[in-house]
């Protein structure tokens, strides 16, 4: 008789992998878009300037913390700081945040929004998956 060899658990932990690493590019590029920005104009607006640039310190290390550990808390503080990072910019395009008010279109703005939302949203899936384990 063949023997057969269940090859399902390691595609499984494969793609685990694959989509951590995903979440964590993405998290990274979240703080180096941010990074950019500060040095290209945030720099000069008061208050917000300084949280473009706790932003790209928090998502460069989150990015690289992810990709070093394997803990739920780092996920769960990755996933917290890509959906933070995506409603501070809502509510900055809606209402204004701290005297700024941005526009909700525009490259870099749909780029970094993107990057948020795909980050927040693996991060979640993620999540979903430790649970289920």
């Amino acid at each position: 008789m063949a023997q057969y060899i269940d090859l399902s658990a390691g595609r499984r932990a494969g793609g685990v992998v694959a989509a951590r690493g995903a979440a964590a590019l993405l998290v990274a590029a979240a703080g180096a878009i941010h990074l950019y920005l500060w040095f290209d104009y945030f720099h000069r607006v008061h208050v917000v300037g300084a949280l473009f640039l706790a932003n790209a310190a928090v998502g460069l290390t989150l990015g690289t913390a992810l990709l070093a550990r394997r803990d739920v808390r780092v996920l769960l503080a990755a996933g917290g700081y890509a959906a933070g990072t995506l409603v501070a910019f809502v509510v900055s395009t809606r209402w204004g945040l701290f005297g700024y008010r941005e526009t909700f279109w525009g490259s870099w703005q749909e780029a970094a929004g993107g990057v948020e939302l795909a980050a927040t949203v693996l991060a979640a899936l993620l999540l979903a998956d430790f649970r289920v384990r």
